[in-house]
């Protein structure tokens, strides 16, 4: 077809649609027109909804109120699941305990016990020592005194361990760093593991996992045995859980809540304080060619134990309807923070041996909660934080995990925190 200009096209298809077709691709003015016509109409529902007569409105607003029912038999729905998890997961304590027995040494399975009822591809299982290309996936191998127990490398305060190899035999009792070796094979979690938390997490003895009915809650218990870095026996993590429909905003319902956790304190032993690390700085002298003076002072360090050392839900400013900088990186973190939480209580305590044989816990396998607390932020602020993050792989503008951790930033992997 000739074109005003004289420009000849071909028309992709025969009929009038085809030559519609090729007066538009010849026409850039007007397919440029066309295209914002479009853009105008795409995701308008006042092209729609609006132009209905009143009587379909009425009708519409009739099935809203339906499924306002519907949600807040939902919300009932989720109530009673609550109320299975918590009977099964006391249920399940005899089998945690059978479990613990047999990763501390405390219990030897019978043969019987070791026949598994399915057919299973394990390359791995050998009879002689593990060597290092047997060993799970990211092992670390060290030395063991002569009860097969690991063999501490000293480590100095703030400064990264040293982590040797181990070598398993006949005599090796238990099963030696499960639950360290289960947390790093966890993708979630194994990136806020530093090398200096891998003495200590080799102490991990259990992670327990306690439901509370009212308030709406639960508990995840970190067990470890006598260590030369804490005192405590236990490390707790306590998440509050709500399953509740706002009246305001009852389609904003999407189940189960986090809305917010708690710590406990960590009572470090001295020179063993993992969360704080020593650096030294030289200052400027105060007069011309008078040396200046060597400082030390403490700065925080990167490591796993700042889990149990959450910041508060923020609010937005009233005014604004707002976050600052600082508060949107603790969103970030407590965002990952609940995720962490969603893998080890819905994976890692019932499926532990899956996640530390590394069946399960890849990022395919992690869903976790995302930051469903946001849900409850009114106005734009809320909006723009969670599109904000999803556009950032679940962090405020690409934050490193360094950063997520309240830490200097790791200046890696394209990091878009100011001062990277």
């Amino acid at each position: 077809m000739d074109s005003d200009e004289g420009t000849s096209v071909d028309a992709p298809s025969s009929g009038a649609s085809g030559a519609l077709t090729s007066q538009l691709l010849a026409n850039s003015g007007l397919m440029e027109a066309f295209g914002g016509h479009l853009q105008e109409l795409v995701g308008s529902k006042s092209s729609y909804i609006d132009s209905m007569p009143q009587p379909m409105k009425n009708r519409i607003k009739a099935l809203k109120n339906i499924q306002v029912q519907y949600t807040q038999l939902e919300a009932k729905f989720y109530e009673e699941v609550q109320a299975l998890e918590r009977k099964y997961t006391e249920l399940h304590q005899p089998t945690y305990a059978k479990r613990r027995q047999i990763i501390a040494g405390d219990y030897e399975p019978t043969e019987e016990e070791t026949v598994l009822g399915f057919d299973e591809e394990d390359d791995d299982e050998e009879d002689g020592d593990m060597d290092e290309e047997d060993a799970p996936t990211g092992a670390k191998i060290m030395d063991v005194d002569e009860n097969g127990d690991p063999i501490e490398p000293e480590v100095e305060e703030g400064a990264s361990a040293k982590v040797e190899k181990v070598k398993y035999d006949d005599t090796t009792t238990g099963i030696p760093e499960f639950w360290l070796q289960s947390l790093k094979n966890a993708d979630v979690i194994a990136e806020l593991i530093e090398e200096a938390d891998e003495p200590l997490l080799r102490h991990l003895v259990d992670i327990e996992l306690k439901h509370y009915e009212e308030p709406m809650g639960f508990d995840l218990i970190f067990h470890f045995s006598e260590n030369p870095f804490i005192n405590n026996k236990s490390l707790v993590k306590h998440y509050n859980v709500k399953i509740e429909v706002d009246d305001e905003a009852p389609f904003q319902f999407q189940g189960p809540q986090i809305t917010g956790c708690t710590g406990c304190e960590v009572n470090w032993k001295k020179g063993h304080n993992l969360t704080v690390k020593t650096i030294k700085k030289k200052q400027k002298g105060k007069g011309k060619g008078q040396p200046g003076k060597t400082i030390t002072k403490q700065v925080p360090a990167n490591t796993f134990f700042s889990y149990f050392s959450p910041p508060a839900v923020p609010e937005a400013d009233e005014e604004t309807d707002e976050f600052t900088e600082e508060q949107e990186d603790d969103i970030a973190i407590l965002g990952r923070d609940y995720e962490v939480a969603s893998f080890i209580r819905d994976s890692l305590i019932p499926k532990a041996v899956l996640v530390f044989t590394g069946v399960e816990g890849g990022d395919d396998d992690d869903e976790g909660m995302g930051l469903p607390f946001l849900d409850g932020l009114d106005g734009e602020a809320g909006m723009q934080l969670q599109q904000q993050m999803a556009a950032g792989g679940g962090r405020p503008g690409g934050l490193c995990a360094s950063s997520l951790r309240g830490n200097t930033c790791c200046s890696r992997r394209g990091c878009q925190r100011g001062g990277c």
